[in-house]
């Protein structure tokens, strides 16, 4: 531990790497996509998101073999198939549709000259991820006719890899993102994808109001990230200290997840007085009534908001029964449009409110540790969040399964008074 502990100093010190563009190509389906597929309708939640991407990073350190990247293009090829509209084209920012006519992913091979274990060994992130990035780099751009996904496989010194995968939000939530990984590693190495012939959710209209939401404003507010560990041991705590508080009839038994969220959005409130609302990002599968396709892909998730008028009195057990009520209300549900009319009242509320905001995301549970190419399992997977300028939490599993990590990013004056919180300090490991 002593050792390991020095070698991230040591990385800690070590100049930012630089990555050299080895190729570039664009990777078409292997099929061209059926007449009746060419124009996807975007659904209206597809329709709310932003088109930004947020680039999941997977380390491997036992690729060493340089004729891999043959197969990963021909496998990622073959998936693109089914997963047609990450091969298409956004005609314009606002367009209610995508063409998929095969334009296809750009696919980035680069060099970086520095070991793998600089990034898996250190904790927090910073501008170097953006190296192993491929719209970063600036080479997956196009603003008239914007991809919506991009791939970088980048080589480093040591022998290992990383590959990164980048897809809009337009067309992908969590869990599509990790199926199409997981589908893409599968076929690599030879395997049976665990989804076949996936259906992605679309309008049967595809021809939306533009919303008129006012457009922010630009403050040139500086940000920080960082990421901590919280372990399982001392997650239990968490949720044993939770389950002592009174006020409600039973326990709450809350969930890893619930409990880490709770605890993250009390400390990051508590940099500031003043009001403040957690939204929380909540995936729908599974949750109501509504009967969608198993196999459904897009965007299926909601955004539920917890307000909380003074920062100085969060209780952890209220802001969980308050997320459970949020969700509780959306059983209901039983269209994706009906998501899509709630998104656009919270978005409308968000636009109207001065309340300072807290985004929570968790990943908790997805697959992404599974995405196995043929060289083991990835020893970390890394997000990317660089190009979202708002504050944001994301909560994932670590690589063991034995902890959750979670990446924060704060203003910065925020950011100093949130590590030096005394209660996140009872959880956090090696602050």
């Amino acid at each position: 531990m002593n050792r390991m502990m020095a070698n991230i100093q040591r990385f800690g010190r070590l100049r930012k790497p630089h990555s050299t563009i080895i190729s570039q190509e664009t990777i078409k389906p292997s099929s061209p996509t059926p007449p009746h597929l060419k124009k996807h309708n975007l659904s209206l939640i597809d329709y709310l998101n932003p088109d930004i991407h947020m680039p999941i990073v997977f380390f491997y350190p036992n690729y060493n073999n340089s004729s891999d990247k043959n197969i990963l293009k021909k496998s990622l090829s073959l998936t693109l198939t089914q997963y047609y509209p990450f091969a298409g084209r956004l005609p314009a920012p606002s367009a209610p549709h995508i063409d998929c006519r095969d334009g296809g992913v750009e696919f980035i091979e680069a060099s970086i000259d520095t070991q793998l274990d600089d990034f898996i060994l250190k904790k927090d992130p910073d501008e170097s991820l953006d190296q192993l990035i491929p719209n970063a780099l600036g080479c997956a751009v196009n603003k008239t006719s914007p991809n919506m996904a991009a791939v970088q496989l980048s080589h480093f010194s040591c022998g290992g890899a990383a590959v990164a995968v980048s897809v809009s939000h337009k067309v992908a939530d969590g869990f599509t993102f990790g199926n199409f990984v997981n589908h893409w590693a599968a076929v690599t190495r030879g395997g049976q994808p665990s989804i076949i012939n996936p259906h992605f959710f679309s309008s049967s209209l595809g021809n939306f109001k533009v919303l008129d939401f006012p457009e922010s404003e630009i403050t040139g507010v500086t940000y920080a990230t960082r990421r901590f560990v919280f372990p399982n041991s001392k997650i239990n705590e968490l949720k044993s200290k939770i389950n002592t508080m009174g006020g409600y009839a039973s326990p709450l038994n809350p969930t890893r997840a619930e409990s880490l969220t709770a605890l993250l959005f009390k400390c990051a409130a508590a940099t500031k007085s003043g009001s403040s609302s957690l939204n929380r990002m909540v995936s729908l599968r599974g949750r109501t009534a509504a009967n969608f396709p198993k196999l459904a892909l897009g965007n299926l998730f909601v955004v539920t908001a917890t307000n909380i008028k003074d920062s100085s009195q969060v209780e952890l057990n209220d802001v969980i029964s308050s997320m459970r009520k949020e969700i509780m209300e959306l059983q209901g549900v039983k269209e994706v449009d009906e998501i899509g009319d709630i998104m656009v009242k919270a978005s409308r509320a968000l636009m109207s409110d001065q309340t300072r905001t807290y985004t929570v995301t968790s990943l908790c549970r997805f697959p992404f540790f599974e995405a196995d190419f043929g060289w083991g399992k990835p020893a970390r997977v890394m997000i990317g969040i660089g190009s979202v300028d708002a504050n944001m939490i994301l909560l994932m599993d670590t690589p063991c399964g034995d902890g959750i990590e979670a990446t924060v990013k704060l203003e910065e004056e925020e950011m100093s008074i949130f590590q030096k919180n005394k209660e996140l300090h009872e959880y956090v490991q090696d602050i």
